[in-house]
């Protein structure tokens, strides 16, 4: 009786784990899927975009992404290699910069990063639920009209429309996360919907992999996508792929609201 009273209590046990655990990522809305239309979208005029460059560096604020630390981190992966075992997501770390020869700071250019499902169930990337098999990217921004602070899929966005003028010569190593790796990464991107000239994406990305990664990277000081890319290809080129293609599996979010955005619809 004893021994049966036991088994009774750990299958009762485990399936509250199990139930819960469910119900926690059930709470957790299903990402929309991005419609994968043959549209024509026009960019915004170089003047427009000057202008929202302008403003967007001189009215945002935000500090440092001080970011909690994964209590144990995994090695850096070559661009779609196998996941490692136990994994549940693999994190992408992407950078890109124009030449701007022998300018002293090269702020030109953007980083990102990008989780995709390697499991067989759901996984919750940044509050929102995506399949297995698919991936966000997300990255804080502060010169777009609708939101300052983090964008999910905008980048994939701009590589399906306006693959010509945006995110060319883009660089792109990997790391694995099992579930307790991307639970932090969903802490941190509760707190990363800022962003400011100095505290921008190239020093977001670098937080953030370096929060779960055990092979670190810099954005330098101050932070640039150029210092990034320059610092993947000088530990890591053996492992970096060029160009890899740019995931566009979701719609555009912004903020912690995970807000749909009107513009890029």
């Amino acid at each position: 009786m004893k021994k049966l009273f036991r088994a009774l209590s750990l299958c009762l046990t485990l399936a509250l784990c199990v139930s819960g655990s469910t119900a926690a990522l059930a709470e957790a809305p299903a990402a929309t899927p991005a419609p994968q239309d043959e549209r024509v979208i026009t960019d915004v005029s170089p003047l427009e975009d000057q202008i929202r460059n302008i403003v967007g560096f001189t009215t945002s604020t935000g500090g440092p992404y001080d970011f909690e630390q994964a209590d144990h981190k995994s090695a850096v992966q070559a661009y779609g290699a196998e996941p490692a075992e136990g994994a549940v997501a693999l994190l992408r770390i992407y950078a890109r910069a124009e030449d701007r020869g022998d300018a002293s700071i090269n702020s030109s250019g953007h980083s990102f990063l990008s989780v995709q499902n390697v499991s067989d169930h759901d996984i919750e990337v940044g509050g929102l639920r995506i399949a297995p098999d698919t991936e966000m990217t997300f990255s804080p921004r502060g010169n777009r009209w609708e939101h300052t602070g983090i964008w999910y899929n905008l980048e994939g966005y701009y590589k399906r429309y306006l693959a010509d003028s945006y995110y060319q010569n883009i660089y792109a190593v990997q790391t694995s996360l099992d579930q307790g790796q991307l639970d932090v990464v969903n802490r941190n991107l509760a707190k990363s919907d800022h962003w400011s000239a100095y505290f921008n994406c190239a020093a977001f990305t670098e937080s953030m992999w370096n929060a779960v990664c055990a092979d670190t990277l810099s954005a330098g000081q101050p932070y640039t996508p150029e210092n990034l890319r320059n610092d993947i290809l000088a530990k890591y080129g053996d492992l970096a792929a060029y160009n890899p293609q740019v995931p566009y599996d979701y719609i555009v979010y912004y903020g912690t609201s995970l807000t749909p955005s009107k513009e890029f619809a």
